[in-house]
Order: structure tokens, then C-alpha cells, then sequence
């Protein structure tokens, strides 16, 4: 059904999207000007509370527009769907729910904003829409980016964001217009369609990718690292795909990746030849830098999931193919050039029974052959036993420091790892004979978090299962609910079919064939006709001649003696009912090593990584529900 675009609902919904996080030349950045602006009148300071603040309102308005143009625009928001996303709170008479503007704080404590969500209903109304929580995910996001960006752009004001700190955002252009335009998009443009697969699809070409230098957009001479990435004559072959990762709140991007400065202190360990023992730098996956697109899909998805007109805007068979070619590409470019370590940001790892997307090696040590070469963390034998390096190169006891008062400093000196230059393969050295000893500590490596972990492609446990459970959903759904009656599977009156139908055709002709058995079938007298109206008159007239009411209340009187109509049987009893949703993968951006070294994790521990944070936050939302009833 189609909402009048006055309706008081929308009232306080902006008309324009804006991502308020800053960009590169913090100065010369509108959004972070207007951010900064703002704060000076408060006498306060760009910081993680303030970014974390704007991160959720951004979320907030990003959220109202979408479901603007999805109930003004697209006409097929069920009208017990749309009470449950947004709906007048009629103690105060104000807007609840996915409408409601969330007064949020000026904070970073993730309890107190998912509370500024429950003070409006808006975690029930997403609860409502979504097959899983999300609250706790889409805080756990604005708190990390806010984090991050309060560290990168820490005293931007006084002056151009200092190398160092520009050092740590991608390259080139900052992403944030791009983030901002992709949101505008698919909320304003895409959102009133019946294609959302875009949304979710890779965002370049599945064509092998090469590593070359990255250099400064300002100066082109300036070699800031190395980036990896799927080129064609030095470009980026991008292709219009947003990048979202079905079933995640995360983005794919490239893979960037500056050495690590070495510390000038007691953390420097040498090789007996004097050399120091280097260490891994920062593989940046520049997908995390588009916040506000990751809180939009990540949202987005679970919506499709939830099942209903939503989960026939997207062609599964299409999305698992394509994430399947591109990480295809990723991974077998990088281990045929020898470059393995460059998918750590993009390997799948398992914590807690819960897959997220890459691992931290930032700071880990590097061993060394005679000739220089390094030794691989990522193998081949990593995508047979999800292990990283190998049998003969994993070393428990590499070299030993000292112990006193409980704290570390050099002891003893590194060896180098002996190479086969005939077979290509290194060999772990002798473990060091301080190993066994209480006043020395041992060095293994890898560490041993890393090794913990299993590691698998991120396409077979995270976009393939996903996208197979969508699919899975909506075949069963079209058996056993009224979704058949809400999208169309061909095109009708110059609209086209919804984009799960398009190219599967045994998922077309069930649903015509749903739709043939409905015209006949007592549940018929349940279908909104004013959504089927919406979606397809010819199709609304065939169910209007089958006696179906095609008023609310002519509905509401015929549910009076449709006690036996619910308890009849699925238009399909062959097909069994849809599988519990699957949960959220993919963890946190900015949270991959799942540690809180310092230097090695820009998020706090407060925000557990993924699934656990969703539980702990939800938590936290049912105790603020509690002190209000009790005020």
C-alpha cells in the first residue's frame, strides 16, 4: 500500500542524505566544517563522542528516507508491516519507531545510545523488520568509526590533518563522498525499485589483481605503500557494484597496506647479523571506510531475510556467483604472486562460532631468510586445514626475551629461517634452548591468537550461505505464504518483475503457479489488496473477481470467519517451512585482530567483535526500559 507522502509520519524525515564524517583535507571538508562549526558554538572538540553522535544520526536519517521512498514510493509496504516500523505513541502523540527522530547523547558509550533507541522503539520497530537484532550492530559500527576518525582527525582544526595521521585513511580521494553518494542512491533512487542485488554485488570486476605502488593524491612522486587490487592498465576496474557483503555490515574494498615504523625502544628485536627484526605493517581493507553504507546494507539485508516483498529484490543465484568469481580472483592472483599476506584482511575467521572478515597482523613479527625473502603467514595449505603458515615454519620458541618484574626486554637475538632455493619452501629454526626456563620468555611464531583461529575463503562461509538462505526463503515463502500475491514475476504495465525472478525461471513459474492456486485457496481472504493493487492491477483484479475484500474493513469483517482459512494448508505443503534466520557475520570493521593491544585495535573491548556485542547491547537496551518503567 501506498502512503501519502504528507502523512505526519514524514514530517521530520530530511529531504537529503548527508554523511557527516570528515574527509581527507579535514579543512577543506564541508561535512567536517559544519561538524566543526557546530562545536565551536558548544565549546566542544571533534572527538569520539561527538563522531560517535553524528555516525547515529546519520544511521537515523539515512534510515527515515528509506523508509520514506519504500512506503510513498514503492507501494508494496504491507500495511501490518508499516504499523510495525513506524506508528504514533499515543501517551505522547509523537512518531515511534523507524520515523522517530533518536535523541541521541553526545557519546560513545554504546549503552546510552541503543537506550536513545529505545526511548523511541526504534530496536522493536527494527526488531519488527529484520530476521535478526541489528540495534546493537549499528551502534557497534558508529561507536568504531567514531573512534577511529576521533584518532585520525585529532587536532585537524588547528591545522591539515598531519602525515601521520592522514597515513591511516585510504588513499586517493577520501572515501566519504563516495560513501555519501552511494547512500543517496540506493535511499532515494534504488530503495522505490524492485532491484536491490547492486546493493549487495562486488564492487570491481572478478579480473586478477596486481600490487602496485600507492602514492599521494596531492603528490604523485610520494610512494606511500603498496596497494593490491584488480587493475587493467594501472586502473581500478570498478563496476558499478555497491560492494555490501550479503549478511554482514560490511563493504569490500581494496587492500592497502603501508610498512610498519619500526619503534626506536626496548620493542626492537635483531637478527645476530644486527638487523632488526621487522615487523608487519597495516593492511588497510578500504571497504571500512564507508560507514554509512555498511549500517544501510547490513540493515537492508536482514530486512530481505525477514522475508516478504523485500526478499524477491535480490538474485541470490546472481549474488553467489558473482562474490564466488571475485574472491576466486582476490585469492588465486595473490598466492600465484606470492603475495598471501595481503588476504589476511580478507580471510574468513572463525571466534566464538562467528565468521569475521580478516585478521589483524599489524606489529607481528616478520622472520627472514638469508636471502631476504620473507616468510608467508597466508599459504596454500591455509585453504586446506584453515591454518595459518605451515607445519615445518611454525616455530613455538623462535627466540627468547628476558623476564624482570614482570616486564619484557631483549635477551637473546633472532636466527634467520633457513630456504630451499630448489623447492622454495623455509624451515622454522632450532628452537631456542632459553625456551624452558622461568626467567625467559619464548617468542613463537606465528602468535598464538592467530593461530587459534580456523581460516576459510570468505565467499563459502559468509556470502555463499547467505545467499543461499535468502534463497532458500524465498522459495518456501512463495509456498507458504501470501508473498506470491505482493511482487510480480513478470513484467507488468512497463514495471518490471521483481529481480528474483528475472533469471531463475523455476522460481518465475512457482510463483505464477502460487499465484493460480491462491485465486482459489481460503487464504486469499487475508491478501491486502491494496498492496497487490500497487504492485499488479491485473493480477488485484483476477483475486477482486475470486471474492478476496478490497477494503480494510471489509478484511477485518471477513477475518470474523477465517478461523478455518488459517489453519488450512500452505499453497504448497510439499515445501517445509523457512529455516530460523541465519545470524549476522562478518564482525566489526576496524575490530579484526579481536585484541586491545595498543597501536593494534582502534576499537575498545567494550564492543566484543560482532554477535556478542549485539547480546551484550540488547542487554543494555532491556535494563534502560526497565528504569523507565520504573521512574
Amino acid at each position: 500500500m501506498l502512503v501519502n507522502p504528507n502523512d505526519r509520519f514524514f514530517d521530520r524525515v530530511p529531504d537529503l542524505f548527508t554523511s557527516p564524517y570528515p574527509g581527507q583535507d579535514a579543512l577543506a571538508d564541508s561535512a567536517y566544517s559544519a561538524l566543526f562549526s557546530r562545536l565551536q558554538q558548544q565549546g566542544q572538540t571533534i572527538g569520539e563522542a561527538t563522531l560517535s553522535q553524528a555516525g547515529a544520526h546519520a544511521w537515523n536519517q539515512a534510515t527515515q528516507i528509506l523508509w520514506k521512498t519504500k512506503a510513498t514510493l514503492a507501494g508494496d509496504v504491507l500495511g501490518d508491516v508499516w504499523s510495525k516500523a513506524a506508528w504514533v505513541n499515543p501517551q505522547t502523540d509523537t512518531l515511534a519507531g523507524l520515523i522517530a527522530e533518536i535523541p541521541f547523547d553526545v557519546t560513545s558509550d554504546p549503552a546510552r545510545l541503543l537506550g536513545a533507541m529505545a526511548s523511541v522503539a526504534v530496536d522493536l520497530a527494527l526488531n519488527a523488520v529484520s530476521a535478526v537484532p541489528v540495534a546493537g550492530w549499528i551502534i557497534g559500527i558508529v561507536v568504531g568509526i567514531g573512534r577511529a576518525f576521533a584518532s585520525i582527525f585529532k587536532g585537524a582544526s588547528s591545522d591539515t590533518v598531519p602525515p601521520a595521521q592522514r597515513a591511516r585513511l585510504p588513499w586517493g580521494a577520501y572515501n566519504r563522498d563516495v560513501d555519501q553518494e552511494w547512500v543517496r542512491t540506493f535511499i532515494n533512487i534504488e530503495a522505490a525499485g524492485v532491484d536491490w542485488t547492486n546493493l549487495f554485488a562486488p564492487p570491481t570486476a572478478a579480473v586478477p589483481w596486481q600490487l602496485l605502488d600507492g602514492v599521494d593524491a596531492k603528490d604523485s612522486k610520494t610512494v606511500l605503500g603498496k596497494i593490491f587490487a584488480p587493475f587493467a592498465n594501472k586502473t581500478v576496474q570498478y563496476n558499478g557494484g555497491y560492494g555490501c557483503l550479503p549478511g554482514t555490515f560490511r563493504v569490500a574494498g581494496l587492500v592497502q597496506y603501508r610498512n610498519w615504523n619500526q619503534p626506536p625502544n626496548s620493542e626492537l628485536r635483531f637478527y645476530g647479523s644486527g638487523e632488526i627484526v621487522q615487523q608487519h605493517g597495516d593492511f588497510t581493507q578500504t571497504g571500512d571506510f564507508f560507514p554509512a553504507l555498511q549500517q544501510l546494507a547490513g540493515t537492508t539485508w536482514q530486512q530481505i531475510a525477514a522475508g516478504g516483498p523485500d526478499a524477491y529484490k535480490v538474485d541470490c543465484v546472481k549474488l553467489e556467483r558473482l562474490w564466488k568469481d571475485w574472491f576466486s580472483a582476490l585469492y588465486e592472483s595473490a598466492m600465484e604472486q606470492g603475495y598471501g599476506d595481503y588476504l589476511l584482511p580478507y580471510l574468513a575467521r572463525k571466534v566464538h562460532g562467528e565468521w569475521r572478515l580478516g585478521a589483524n597482523a599489524s606489529g607481528i613479527y616478520r622472520p627472514t631468510a638469508p636471502n631476504g625473502k620473507y616468510v608467508p603467514l597466508v599459504t596454500v595449505g591455509t585453504f586446506k586445514d584453515g591454518v595459518l603458515a605451515t607445519p615445518k615454519t611454525r616455530a613455538g620458541c623462535w627466540f627468547t626475551d628476558g623476564l624482570k618484574d614482570g616486564k619484557r626486554y631483549p635477551f637473546e637475538t633472532a636466527q634467520k629461517w633457513p630456504y630451499d632455493e630448489k623447492t622454495g619452501t623455509f624451515q622454522a629454526p632450532a628452537a631456542s634452548k632459553y625456551g624452558g626456563r622461568s626467567d625467559y620468555a619464548c617468542v613463537p611464531w606465528p602468535p598464538a591468537e592467530l593461530l587459534l583461529s580456523q581460516y576459510k575463503r570468505a565467499d563459502d562461509v559468509i556470502t555463499t550461505p547467505a545467499a543461499q538462505a535468502v534463497a532458500q526463503l524465498q522459495r518456501r515463502r512463495l509456498s507458504r505464504s501470501l508473498d506470491c500475491a505482493y511482487v510480480r514475476p513478470l513484467a507488468v504495465d512497463g514495471r518490471p518483475a521483481y529481480a528474483a525472478f528475472v533469471d531463475n525461471r523455476d522460481l518465475r513459474d512457482h510463483c505464477i503457479e502460487m499465484r493460480k492456486r491462491l485465486l482459489k485457496h481460503p487464504a486469499r481472504m487475508g491478501v491486502e489488496y491494496e498492496t497487490v493493487r500497487e504492485v499488479d492491477k491485473e493480477y488485484a483484479e483476477l483475486l477482486r473477481h475470486a471474492g478476496v475484500p478490497t477494503t480494510a474493513a471489509q478484511r477485518a469483517a471477513a477475518k470474523i470467519g477465517m478461523k478455518l482459512a488459517a489453519n488450512a494448508e500452505p499453497l504448497d505443503p510439499k515445501d517445509p517451512a523457512p529455516d530460523v534466520a541465519r545470524p549476522l557475520q562478518g564482525g566489526l570493521p576496524f575490530d579484526p585482530g579481536g585484541g586491545d593491544e595498543p597501536g593494534r585495535r582502534w576499537v575498545g573491548p567494550v564492543l566484543l567483535g560482532g554477535a556478542a556485542l549485539a547480546t551484550t547491547i540488547g542487554l543494555a537496551i532491556g535494563a534502560s526500559r526497565w528504569r523507565a518503567a520504573r521512574v
